[in-house]
């Protein structure tokens, strides 16, 4: 990540699009959602050389599968961008295939979807929804948690973090 206020996540705009690794970046008025400089071909062959050599190449940083930097984010036109007043909707789950994050934005006929592939990808998951949530807040909107459906189960936003083995503390 490039800081406190960058994610790395799996990107998917509109379900038309297909899912690209990319970075969220939080501003002071919208959050930036960017896709990797990586065209398909360097990300095959990027995830092929990690994979032969035990992500060793990734471990080191000679390659980054969610390589775009705030000022290339800042200044590609393929870059959305969702102002915090916008956001109406958050929806934090856990699937059977991993955490994410859907967000519904005011003018947008469809969700925007994010997806989290770390080491730690439940506490990501929940500490951007409740970074959007908050920075919505202070925008003047309120969104709401909803349920996507299907086979998920909600993250809870205000409760205690989980412990060690990723349960929620009770």
């Amino acid at each position: 990540m490039d800081g406190p206020d960058a994610f790395d996540v799996i990107l998917r705009p509109t379900p038309d699009e297909s899912a690209r690794p990319g970075r969220v970046f939080l501003g002071d008025d919208d959050v930036l959602l960017a896709h990797s400089r990586h065209g398909r071909l360097a990300r095959f062959a990027g995830g092929a050389v990690n994979g032969l050599f035990g992500h060793l190449p990734e471990s080191l940083g000679l390659y980054d599968p969610h390589a775009v930097s705030r000022t290339e984010a800042t200044h590609d036109p393929e870059t959305v961008r969702v102002r915090y007043a916008d956001i109406e909707g958050l929806a934090p789950f856990v699937r059977p295939t991993g955490f994410s994050l859907h967000l519904r934005v005011a003018n947008r006929p469809d969700e925007i979807r994010l997806a989290f592939r770390s080491d730690d990808e439940r506490a990501e998951a929940v500490a951007l929804a409740r970074a959007l949530r908050g920075l919505a807040r202070e925008a003047g909107a309120e969104p709401t948690v909803f349920d996507p459906g299907g086979r998920t189960r909600l993250l809870p936003l205000d409760e205690q973090a989980p412990d060690e083995d990723g349960r929620d503390a009770a």
